[in-house]
């Protein structure tokens, strides 16, 4: 009877932790929900180019991706707890400065800032407290209920900031938001523990990156985050543009698209998570193969796509493919790496991922100006992304 209420009572911590984990990821995707919605309005304020747009978007990514392996090493050093709360304080506290600018140049500082110091550790920590509290066959499930956060946001998110931002203004809006990023941060300093139990006890050791890069499964999953985020981030930063100014729709309908589709990626992202966890368990390549082409494909063809019922299913059920391949290959490296391998692992293809941030932007802000102002070339550079992604993770092998 003590050892189940014991149990019992180890099963209901990890659902808060998992739970205050969860709240965490749903904040680090509002934040970057929000740039791409607020960009709008700023930029009739500040006549920001397309290129303009895209710098402020990439600098995110560019101080994400510098931090990320530093991020990594110093989870081994000081735990994955104050990482996690210091991460979503921080996202306020950027949130809030970011509101209070005026020009292109404080813009960019303020969001190379949030990627950083308050993005670049998140992502690891909490993988980190999943590999720490959850058995093997459980973390699958766990991380996808973690990334499912981007569907919360992506359903949640455009419902409540669309409206905001037209309601207030952007700059009230992102003062509101982070408001709730600070609630969220103390909620995780209370449901995440400081004294783990044995079996969870974390290891604070060193390893060195020139062990860690010596296994290739690495570098074949940081390229393939790399390939997938430059699909996912670059479409999701340049959505509200696209739906606003390539289809006409305004501020409050292109959010209610973002909405439905985020829906649709809420339920892929939970659904398959547990689906293939717990029936495809070692199958993982060929899922990421097959429903990244489905997924890239369906997401090509809404360009051609004008009506808006038609356009807003085609674009939710790439959504739901991409997600549940986003998820599968970055539920991998729990499956893969172990110890104080795990961290500086996973911030290395996190890069990788986080790169694809960087460039995305970018390079669809330059395909913009080139085919003046239409989005033909960037659904091109998707159809790339989505297509190299499917061949690079061929490359794998689960088992080493």
């Amino acid at each position: 009877m003590e050892e189940t209420n014991k149990v019992s009572t180890t099963s209901k911590n990890n659902g808060w932790m998992l739970f205050a984990l969860f709240l965490g990821y749903v904040m680090i995707y509002i934040d970057k929900l929000t740039i791409g919605v607020a960009l709008v309005p700023m930029a009739q304020e500040y006549g920001l180019s397309a290129e303009n747009k895209g710098l402020i978007m990439s600098a995110f990514f560019l101080g994400y991706m510098f931090l990320q392996i530093p991020a990594g090493i110093l989870n081994n050093k000081i735990g994955s707890r104050i990482i996690l709360i210091g991460s979503i304080a921080c996202i306020g506290l950027f949130m809030f400065f970011f509101g209070f600018g005026s020009s292109l140049l404080y813009f960019v500082v303020i969001r190379f800032l949030s990627g950083a110091i308050a993005h670049s550790g998140y992502p690891s920590s909490a993988s980190k407290e999943l590999l720490l509290n959850y058995p093997v066959e459980k973390r699958t499930f766990a991380q996808g209920i973690l990334l499912a956060s981007s569907g919360v946001a992506g359903f949640i998110g455009p419902i409540l900031v669309s409206p905001l931002i037209k309601n207030v203004g952007w700059r009230t809006a992102y003062q509101v938001i982070a408001a709730v990023a600070i609630a969220v941060a103390v909620f995780i300093a209370i449901k995440i523990p400081k004294n783990k139990p044995a079996a969870a006890v974390e290891t604070k050791k060193s390893m060195s990156m020139r062990e860690v890069w010596s296994d290739y499964r690495v570098w074949v999953l940081t390229f393939a985050a790399l390939a997938i985020n430059s699909l996912l981030y670059g479409f999701t930063s340049w959505l509200p543009t696209y739906l606003i100014v390539e289809k006409g729709l305004d501020l409050v309908q292109a959010g209610y698209i973002n909405s439905i589709t985020g829906l649709f990626a809420l339920v892929g992202a939970i659904g398959g998570s547990y689906v293939i966890g717990k029936y495809f368990a070692g199958k993982e390549k060929m899922i990421i193969f097959t429903f990244c082409l489905i997924g890239t494909l369906l997401m090509f063809s809404a360009y051609f796509v004008g009506s808006f019922v038609l356009l807003t299913i085609i674009l939710g059920l790439a959504n739901f493919f991409l997600i549940i391949t986003f998820i599968t290959m970055m539920s991998l490296p729990l499956k893969l790496f172990a110890g104080e391998r795990f961290t500086p692992s996973y911030a290395t293809i996190g890069t990788g991922g986080v790169l694809g941030g960087v460039l995305a932007p970018i390079i669809i802000g330059k395909l913009l100006t080139l085919f003046n102002g239409a989005f033909l070339g960037a659904f091109f550079f998707f159809l790339i992304a989505g297509a190299l992604t499917s061949i690079i993770i061929l490359f794998i092998k689960i088992k080493k």
